[in-house]
């Protein structure tokens, strides 16, 4: 309550203060109140019992608990798994906010907020619904890989404390109890959201899933491969709603209330109850929010008859949301809308003339240039404003582009130049799509037979779109996957052009913010692009923590780098995100060359991701693998073959050149040996000042026979255990045959056990798992000293 007076109080301010000044002054008056919000907020997250409770490596729990949020409906991520048949293809997140927990076998009261996630659908749960679940509870995972984002920071804004998992609908039960106080209206929301959904997924065919996103912001059904799309043409805005949606929305409300003859004070209730309908429907994001208090503000003052002007309410917005939640100043979505908004508003200015004069001969200069339009044919007139408008919108996309060039390549890694004419031909198929979208929930829910027209208008529409955006994504040039530039040089990009803000309009100011913008790039390319120094003589291993799966960086040089397998199991949607962020870190941008072991899924299921962000000169295989009959291969040929990778076969007797990598490939013989794809894996042997680095793949009977009759390297080395540290291979008699010094194992949460320890130890040998210390790094250098850091436990 206490707040909601400040807000308004602040509101008043802002909107009727006479001069900038007192503005500013009225805004620098309530920083210290957010500080203070923020802190009784951490204080308050951090007093939760529930973290008390959560560990990292995850306990089995019964919570009771109340749905607070409105649920969301996803596609499971391993329901398209060949072995995982039984799978439910659906999965459901729910945030709950906890009541009591089983001790024993009595229950005991606790706080704090969790995101439940349940193998399953459950779409006819509700906020206030009141329910008992059992499952694994555990703390959010900190970042495991170089260069990998903090999830912890998301899921702290969204004041959630831990995770529980549940293996099935059946072990989440509703309760006969239901908590109704305060969330009846949520419930109400919930539906109608829920209801749009199931419409849009009915009646617009195929393009369901970005109709679902695109009219209610429900991103969870969108493909990773439209994701990617939308990501290098730079219109991923569309998988999340924002002021453009809701002004197309109000723009529909208008134009009904014009229809309907509604009175002006009728037509700003109307706009202002749809526009609160709409950002509700839409989970309330604080860019929809934002664009909210944009409309609410130019309502209000238009009921007064008082000036709006755009920066006073675009300032009144941000002061909102950081009341609301003062952490919203950290999410790269909110500062990306304001960013938008502002840069919209400050270039639609029209610049000052600098005297009488020269103002009244450019107002001279535009009569004219109107008496001359009116002496021009229909058709040319109409060709001339198209024409103006399109110049219009290209200038501010790419304004905007401009802008927000720099929190973009920090945060995703990709730049997009090809987005600046991409979203202007996408305006008017963005503007059918939604308004045909909300015709069709609207329609449904009246009559659903009405739904079909406008679901097939929005369907089109939306494959128009889909045509456009994948046309761009292929033009060459159009978009470059980039390691990000630092920190302190993004800030310092802001930093520039705010000051450059209070220099007087002109071409003074203006060619000094051209020249800023060309001189940051330049930097920034070459602060992004400059490789991690490798010391001299030094050779390293990176051992990326991709779950159950592998994924080796090896350099021999700062520009010398190449992957031994890239995949993880249940990679179905060829996701490379874990590779790829490791070797942004160390500056690549091109790779010398990969290796496969073998035909195992979790061993090249990232490749066609890994293809598509760095150049790759050669992909390196055991004899006949890409011409075996595994269907996971096919993405896997096509994507080599777009690429323009040169593809070799290499064997224990390939005569390699290697220059002075010294790489040898160990295994497998030229003739196949009789088993599966395991035992014909690609071995490598690396030598580096009297030690060597053994990369056995998924090696087993009768590989294993085979490698051992080799001979044996020498001891001290470095080891990665075959097969992910598997107890029912063979793994004794390789570690007798290479006897490292250290053992390191790429495997999932089975490789944790305490018997994969005792096994891999046995010689003596140091053991470090993936997923339990991150990614691991093995240096050795010129005189075979060797070096291995964990990311969890001492990052580089």
């Amino acid at each position: 309550m206490l707040w909601g007076i400040i807000f308004i109080v602040q509101f008043f301010c802002i909107v009727f203060a006479k001069n900038a000044s007192r503005r500013l002054a009225t805004m620098l008056l309530f920083l210290p109140v957010a500080g203070s919000m923020h802190r009784l907020r951490e204080f308050s997250y951090e007093q939760s019992s529930i973290l008390q409770v959560a560990s990292a490596a995850g306990e089995p729990t019964i919570v009771d608990a109340v749905i607070d949020t409105p649920i969301v409906i996803r596609r499971h991520p391993l329901a398209d798994q060949q072995s995982r048949r039984d799978q439910s293809p659906w999965q459901t997140q729910i945030e709950v906010d906890t009541r009591q927990l089983r001790v024993g076998s009595t229950f005991e009261p606790i706080d704090g907020r969790l995101l439940v996630v349940v193998d399953g659908k459950r779409d006819e749960l509700r906020p206030g619904d009141e329910v008992r679940a059992y499952g694994t509870l555990r703390r959010f995972s900190a970042p495991t890989n170089p260069g990998q984002r903090d999830l912890r920071k998301f899921y702290h804004r969204r004041g959630l404390h831990a995770r529980l998992d549940v293996d099935s609908e059946a072990q989440l039960v509703r309760l006969d109890s239901q908590i109704d106080g305060g969330h009846h209206a949520s419930r109400l929301i919930a539906s109608i959201a829920a209801r749009g959904r199931d419409l849009l997924l009915q009646h617009t065919g195929e393009t369901g899933p970005l109709a679902v996103a695109l009219v209610i912001g429900q991103r969870d059904f969108v493909d990773h491969k439209t994701r990617d799309l939308l990501l290098v043409t730079g219109t991923a805005h569309l998988l999340s709603v924002s002021g453009l949606h809701l002004a197309i929305v109000v723009a529909l409300a208008a134009a009904v209330a014009t229809l309907l003859r509604m009175p002006t004070f009728g037509k700003i209730l109307w706009i202002i109850l749809v526009c609160c309908l709409y950002t509700a429907i839409t989970g309330g994001r604080p860019p929809v929010m934002r664009a909210a208090v944009l409309v609410g503000t130019f309502m209000f003052a238009l009921l007064m008859k008082r000036p709006s002007q755009p920066i006073n309410t675009l300032s009144l917005a941000a002061i909102g949301l950081v009341f609301l939640n003062p952490e919203f100043v950290f999410s790269i979505g909110v500062q990306l809308s304001f960013l938008a908004v502002a840069t919209l508003v400050l270039c639609g200015l029209r610049r000052e003339a600098g005297t009488p004069a020269l103002a009244q001969a450019v107002a001279s200069e535009e009569q004219l240039e109107l008496l001359v339009e009116g002496a021009r044919s229909r058709p040319l007139r109409i060709a001339r404003s198209l024409g103006n408008l399109f110049r219009q919108a290209t200038w501010f996309s790419a304004c905007v582009t401009a802008i927000s060039l720099p929190l973009v390549w920090h945060q995703f890694h990709v730049v997009s130049p090809i987005s600046v004419v991409t979203n202007v031909v996408l305006g008017p198929c963005l503007f059918v799509a939604l308004a045909t979208g909300v015709a069709t929930v609207v329609l449904g829910f009246m009559y659903e037979p009405l739904a079909i027209l406008p679901g097939l208008f929005c369907q089109w529409s939306l494959a128009i779109m889909r045509w456009i955006i994948e046309t761009a994504a292929d033009v060459p040039g159009g978009h470059f996957w980039l390691p990000a530039p630092p920190s302190w040089w993004v800030a310092a990009f802001y930093l520039v052009i705010a000051a450059t803000l209070c220099i007087p309009r002109g071409r003074r100011a203006t060619s000094i913010r051209y020249g800023w913008i060309a001189t940051w790039i330049i930097v920034a390319w070459i602060l992004a692009t400059t490789k991690s120094p490798l010391p001299k003589g030094h050779f390293e291993a990176t051992f990326v923590d991709v779950g159950h799966g592998t994924s080796v960086v090896l350099r021999f040089a700062d520009d010398d780098v190449w992957l031994y397998d890239c995949g993880r199991l249940g990679n179905d949607t060829h996701s490379s995100r874990d590779i790829d962020v490791t070797l942004w870190s160390l500056g690549v941008t091109r790779l010398d060359g990969i290796f496969l072991s073998h035909a195992d899924a979790d061993h090249f299921n990232a490749l066609p991701g890994v293809l598509r962000r760095f150049r790759t000169r050669q992909i390196i295989t055991p004899p006949g693998m890409l011409s075996e009959p595994e269907p996971a291969l096919a993405s896997i040929r096509e994507a080599i073959e777009d690429s323009g990778a040169v593809v070799s076969e290499h064997s224990g007797e390939t005569v390699s050149d290697w220059g002075d990598r010294k790489i040898r490939v160990l295994h497998p013989p030229r003739e196949r040996l009789p088993g599966s794809d395991n035992a014909n894996s690609l071995v490598l042997r690396i030598d580096r000042g009297g030690r060597t680095l053994i990369l056995p793949g998924d090696l087993e009977p009768p590989g294993t026979a085979s490698l051992i009759g080799r001979a044996r390297p020498p001891p001290g080395g470095v080891l990665m255990a075959p097969h992910h540290g598997s107890l029912r291979m063979d793994a004794s008699s390789v570690l007798q045959w290479s006897r490292p010094r250290e053992t390191i194992v790429s495997g999932g949460r089975r490789a944790r056990r305490p018997e994969v320890y005792e096994m891999l130890a046995a010689t003596g040998s140091g053991v470090h798992v993936t997923s339990h210390v991150g990614a691991i790094r093995v240096r050795i250098d010129a005189q075979g000293k060797i070096e291995v850091r964990s990311w969890v436990q001492s990052p580089w």
